[in-house]
Parts: structure tokens; C-alpha cells; sequence
């Protein structure tokens, strides 16, 4: 399991205070029931000479970080930078801290929130070996640890019981979303259920935005269709300009193309609607995006419709408006109509102004388009096995052709066996 990390998943609470949780999706118990936030070791040891800092206010300095990362997910980029800085300078300073400090309880769930949302491990991990160790329940300080180190059944074993609801509002929006990344494998469901609590307990917030977009991904996985939509709607509505909403965009994109979203008659008119909230560069964007990962999938119809869109949004003569003339051509390459023009059209494309993936999907498309060609002007030959034909052609078989109300060629059936190479080339390919 990836680290949980700035752009994550875990961004510090709005409040680092023992309030009652916000109201969640079901029936929760006052904050106080789990007696703030977790029940401490024991009675704190007598008193000693401090060793370290005491000049250190956690609380503050994490509503501080949380403030910053809230902004983020309002779409400030520049708040990224700072918030690298902020999180070096936390780092030393709880470093640094005597362990005094943690007694307080409130400052030892600030200490907790801190790590969940982007602290370095290995400094909890020296706090801990401290003595005395924090005054907070042992499972939340060692499981939230071991989620950090990225030791999924320790660390599940330590948080998979605690209820995220009796906690307060900061730090249970923090241990449900660090939950659902421990079960998403194992029980999406129930992860969905944690991804939710983690939403009520902290809306607005960097750790809400991480939720949701966690939430559409787990409906595509699950196949989920109708969820899927009204998440991602959720997510363009509410956090389109997140500063990591281009990343959420590209596996929205790549979520799309494999649940066959758009292969109702109005799946297109959906999709517009969809993305209205966003503006015409990010829509232009994710219709370039959806149309190249149909391309790599194998759908044709899909990818065609797609790259159509996005060259209608593309300024005349820009890099995009390249991209979607590249896709279009790559999706007709392979189909027994249009190969020929995809050719003439492949030969126009500038190569130099694509990044390296879309100059290897060019050159794949122009060897698609050229095996086919040369095929079908061969004399006729008994038809030999074929491998399977790699993505950019696989529309061209003759099951997919069918699906999508194409004509068959054999002409393409003898290019099957050719093609081994192009697939290596698309695997091989940056995405």
C-alpha cells in the first residue's frame, strides 16, 4: 500500500478539539463515549527535567497545516509548495518536542492527525519509542503508525475496530479514510461505507475532497454505474478546481472508457452533462483522455466519439487539437473503411509536437493502418493463427467489429498475425 501522502488522503482536520462528530450517515455516539479520542495510558509518569522543546502548540500548528491543505483542495497549486515546507518544519519541531507535550490530550491527537495528514513516519516512529509515549489510545497511535509504514494486517488489526464515529469530528474523518484504504481490497463495500464517514465528519476539507474521489473509484471498480456518475458529479461540482483534480480527471478517464459508460444510445449527452461544471480546457481535456484509453481498450466507436468532442473544444492549430486528430485516426487505423484515410491523416500529424506516449501511439497507428493496407492488397492466402491482436487493433477482430456494427475484413484477419510487435510497443509506451 502507497504511503498516504500530501495529496492524500489524509490531510489534517478542521479541528484539532474533542467536539461531538458531525452527523453521519448513521446514528453516532458523542465524541465522548470514546473518552477523547482515545483513552489514555494511564496516569502521566512524575514529573522530570524536560529534555526537549515545550515551546511546541501542536494544536495550533496542525490547524495551521489544515488551513493551508483546505485551500489546496480549493485548487490553490502554490499552497502544494507550502505545504512541503510547513510539513519539513512540523517534522523538526514534533521531532524536537519533549515528550511531556504528548500528555496533553489534545495535543497527542494533533499528533496523530499530523502524521495521518503528510508527516514523516519515521519521526512518530521515534516519538513512540519515547517514554512516556503519548497519552492516547494505544490501537489509534500504533495502527495509525503501521498504515503509515504501509503494514496493511497489523495495521487493520490495530484500527479495524475502532468507530471512526464516536471519535471526534478531526481525527475520525482521518481513521476512516486510513480504514477504507486498508479494506478497499477486501471489502469495497464496507470501504465506500468508511469513505462516506470520512466525508460527513470533515466536508470541505482536503480529507473530504481524498474521500470522494476514493469513492468514485471504488464504484467503477465495483462496477457500479449509477454511483459512479453521481460521485463524479459530486466530485466536478464540488472540488474541479483541487489542485489534484487533473490527476482525478486522468483515472476518471481510464474508469470511463472500461465501464462502457457510453455505450447507451445517450451515453455521450450524459457524459456532457457530466462534465458541464467544468470549463472548456478541462472538458476538452477529459474527452482527449477517454478517447485515448479507449484506443489502448479497444474501442473504436468509443474513442472516435471522444477525439470528435475534443476537437470541437480544441483551438485551431493547438497541441490538443493534434492530440485529438491523432486519436481519431489511431481509432479508424484499424477498421476496414477508413484505414486508408487514418493513413493519409497519420502522415499529416507533426510528430514533434506530442509527448513521448502519443508519439508511440502514432507510430503503433501508422503500422496498424500500414499492415492492414498491405494485407488487403495481397493475393488471398489461407488464413493463418493469429495471436491476439494488441489494443489499438483489437476493435479490428472480427467480434469487436460486430459489436460495433462494422464490415469485417479478411484483409485484416491475415494483418492479425503481424501485429505482435505493435503490441509490444503500445506496453512498452508511457502512459
Amino acid at each position: 500500500m502507497a504511503v498516504p501522502s500530501a495529496d492524500a488522503a489524509a490531510a489534517p482536520p478542521r479541528d484539532a478539539q474533542s467536539a461531538p462528530a458531525a452527523a453521519p450517515a448513521r446514528p453516532s455516539e458523542p465524541a465522548s463515549a470514546h473518552a477523547d479520542a482515545a483513552a489514555p495510558h494511564g496516569a502521566p509518569a512524575a514529573a522530570a527535567a524536560p529534555t526537549g522543546r515545550t515551546d511546541i502548540y501542536p494544536v495550533t500548528l496542525v490547524r495551521r497545516l489544515q488551513r493551508l491543505q483546505d485551500l489546496i483542495a480549493a485548487g490553490s497549486t502554490a499552497g502544494i509548495a507550502q505545504q512541503r515546507a510547513m510539513i519539513t518544519e512540523m517534522d523538526v519541531a514534533f521531532g524536537e518536542a519533549d515528550p511531556s507535550v504528548w500528555q496533553d490530550p489534545a495535543n497527542a491527537r494533533a499528533l496523530v492527525m499530523y502524521f495521518l495528514g503528510g508527516g514523516n513516519p519515521a519521526v512518530l516512529r521515534d516519538i513512540i519509542n519515547r517514554e512516556p509515549r503519548p497519552n492516547i489510545d494505544e490501537k489509534l497511535l500504533t495502527g495509525s503508525l503501521l498504515y503509515l509504514e504501509g503494514r496493511e494486517e497489523p495495521a487493520l488489526r490495530q484500527l479495524g475496530e475502532i468507530d471512526a464515529r464516536k471519535l471526534p469530528n478531526g481525527i475520525g474523518g482521518q481513521i476512516a479514510l486510513a480504514q477504507a484504504a486498508l479494506t478497499v481490497r477486501t471489502d469495497p463495500a464496507k470501504a465506500s461505507r468508511l469513505l462516506e464517514v470520512a466525508r460527513l465528519l470533515m466536508p470541505g476539507t482536503l480529507v473530504d475532497e481524498a474521500a470522494l474521489r476514493r469513492a468514485v473509484l471504488v464504484a467503477a471498480q465495483a462496477g457500479d454505474l449509477d454511483q459512479f456518475e453521481r460521485l463524479s458529479g459530486q466530485y466536478f461540482s464540488r472540488f474541479r478546481h483541487s489542485a489534484y483534480a487533473g490527476n482525478f480527471r486522468q483515472r476518471f478517464a481510464a474508469a470511463l472508457s472500461r465501464m462502457n459508460v457510453l455505450a447507451t444510445p445517450d451515453g455521450l449527452l450524459r457524459l456532457d452533462a457530466l462534465l458541464a461544471p467544468l470549463d472548456e480546457e478541462a472538458r476538452r481535456e477529459v474527452f482527449l483522455l477517454v478517447s485515448r484509453a479507449a484506443i489502448v481498450e479497444g474501442k473504436t466507436a468509443l474513442a472516435t466519439a471522444s477525439a470528435e468532442r475534443a476537437m470541437v473544444l480544441a483551438p485551431v492549430a493547438s497541441r490538443d487539437a493534434e492530440r485529438a486528430r491523432v486519436y481519431l485516426s489511431a481509432a479508424q487505423a484499424a477498421t476496414p473503411d477508413r484505414y486508408k484515410a487514418a493513413e493519409e491523416a497519420l502522415k499529416a500529424i507533426d510528430r514533434a509536437r506530442l509527448d513521448p506516449s502519443d508519439q508511440a501511439l502514432l507510430e503503433a497507428a501508422r503500422r496498424t493502418a500500414e499492415l492492414i493496407r498491405r494485407a488487403d492488397e495481397a493475393p488471398p492466402a489461407a488464413p493463418a493463427a493469429a495471436p491476439a491482436a494488441p489494443a489499438v487493433v483489437a476493435s479490428a477482430q472480427p467480434s469487436r467489429a460486430a459489436q460495433e456494427g462494422e464490415k469485417p475484413s479478411t484483409a485484416i484477419s491475415k494483418a492479425q498475425a503481424k501485429l505482435g510487435e505493435i503490441d509490444a510497443m503500445l506496453k512498452e509506451a508511457p502512459r
